[in-house]
């Protein structure tokens, strides 16, 4: 949660750079079919550090990784977490999601952001741009 917070706060930093170029928040942006999602070297640098946290989660966990697009370039990276063991019914129906965190961060900043990764599932085509 730590480092939501510490992502949450970057984001606003962000937003107050873009934000005359950010567009609405969506439950998650598309890519027009074909695109592939331009991303910086410093968001590569936030997935890889976000998959590490990851794994000294262990297996149960649930993640999301989001990416804060403006135009057709990603700029900055958001994660979540779930730790999810049997024994607790953290992850049960009706809670809050990695993923709706980090939609909900963006719409709560007015940002357009999309779903880049699920755990360590890359979810759109991507290439790395600077």
């Amino acid at each position: 949660m730590k480092g939501l917070a510490w992502r949450a706060a970057g984001l606003a930093a962000w937003t107050l750079l873009v934000a005359g170029c950010a567009q609405q928040a969506t439950e998650g942006a598309a890519l027009p079919a074909g695109k592939k999602l331009q991303i910086n070297q410093a968001v590569w640098s936030q997935y890889e550090e976000y998959v590490r946290e990851g794994r000294e989660l262990g297996p149960d966990r649930q993640g999301a990784f989001g990416v804060l697009v403006v135009g057709d370039l990603g700029l900055y990276g958001l994660s979540s977490y779930n730790y999810c063991p049997r024994m607790y019914d953290r992850c049960g129906p009706g809670r809050e999601t990695p993923t709706s965190r980090i939609l909900s961060a963006c719409r709560r900043e007015n940002v357009e952001c999309l779903i880049f990764a699920r755990t360590e599932s890359i979810l759109v085509p991507y290439e790395i741009v600077d």
